[in-house]
């Protein structure tokens, strides 16, 4: 089932999808949710007003040891902070392994739960999914509040 809500700050969708109780991927589209998601109003409002995180079940399944951490890593940068692929890296025990942590952040199925937009390259911003103006603006709206 995809559910979601418009994140009016970025002009687009924040989709959910789920299998039950655990959520599959988490997504920004242009398309408007057919059903409603309190799940994604709570994300949006963690992103554009500070308020915590739901605490949600993820499916992890296939995930292998080096992507949980860094995923692990990634949600645990503060809101309205980055860190560079580089220190995420050596906070997961591979120093140097600074692209492998940009293909996971690349890959990631959890957006804005696990908040790869935080993660940015040594001078500049880096790549991201649905691109860098819309990880500028996730970065701009979280310092802003």
């Amino acid at each position: 089932m995809i559910e979601g809500a418009y994140f009016d700050e970025l002009g687009c969708s924040l989709m959910i999808e789920r299998c039950g109780n655990k959520i599959k991927r988490i997504f920004i589209s242009d398309e408007q949710p057919s059903e409603k998601s309190c799940l994604a109003e709570e994300l949006i409002g963690h992103v554009t007003e500070g308020n915590p995180l739901p605490d949600v079940e993820l499916d992890l399944s296939g995930f292998h040891e080096f992507r949980k951490k860094v995923s692990w890593v990634a949600m645990n940068i503060p809101r309205g902070r980055t860190m560079t692929y580089g220190e995420v890296a050596e906070l997961c025990g591979r120093p140097g392994a600074a692209r492998a942590v940009g293909q996971v952040m690349a890959a990631n199925p959890f957006a804005i739960i696990v908040p790869c937009h935080r993660v940015v390259a040594k001078r500049g911003l880096g790549g991201y999914f649905w691109g860098i103006e819309m990880k500028r603006r996730l970065l701009d709206l979280e310092c802003q509040s």
